[in-house]
């Protein structure tokens, strides 16, 4: 893979998680039940695990993140974490559903785009890595939407 197209890709996943932490952090402010807190806290520290990763490499090729993406994603992480304090926590567990299943079309893609590349073989195995928890707050997210729905059916 070419170094602009790496960079494009790497800036993509940066905006994606720094789109989901701050989506969790903001939510987290409005829980109360603690099992739930703390699932969203797990959340938290993985998605600042993958920000964080991101942002090293972008560093070690000497690529800058614009500003403005930064700006919007954080602002979008924000908003739609508030916006969510009006919705119900089965609405809230659909939009996990949806934001995770997303994220994780996203890691597949990328590892396809990665994985012909010799060079690329630690990245690839963090995308490998970064999708299995992606896929585990999916998970998460639909079991906790399945209990709704069996509990509103009783």
């Amino acid at each position: 893979m070419d170094e602009s197209k790496l960079i494009y890709k790497l800036r993509e996943f940066y905006s994606l998680e720094l789109y989901q932490l701050d989506l969790y952090k903001a939510q987290l402010k409005t829980i109360e039940e603690p099992h739930i807190q703390k699932a969203y806290e797990r959340f938290i520290i993985r998605e600042r695990e993958h920000v964080d990763y991101y942002y090293k490499k972008l560093k070690e090729l000497d690529a800058e993140l614009p500003k403005p993406v930064e700006a919007a994603a954080t602002f979008a992480g924000f908003v739609s974490g508030k916006a969510l304090d009006l919705m119900s926590l089965k609405d809230r567990y659909k939009l996990g559903v949806a934001v995770e299943n997303k994220a994780v079309d996203m890691y597949e893609t990328f590892i396809q785009m990665a994985d012909t590349d010799p060079k690329l073989a630690d990245l690839t195995d963090h995308l490998w890595y970064f999708m299995m928890d992606e896929e585990m707050h999916q998970y998460w997210f639909q079991e906790y939407l399945s209990r709704l729905e069996a509990n509103n059916d009783r």
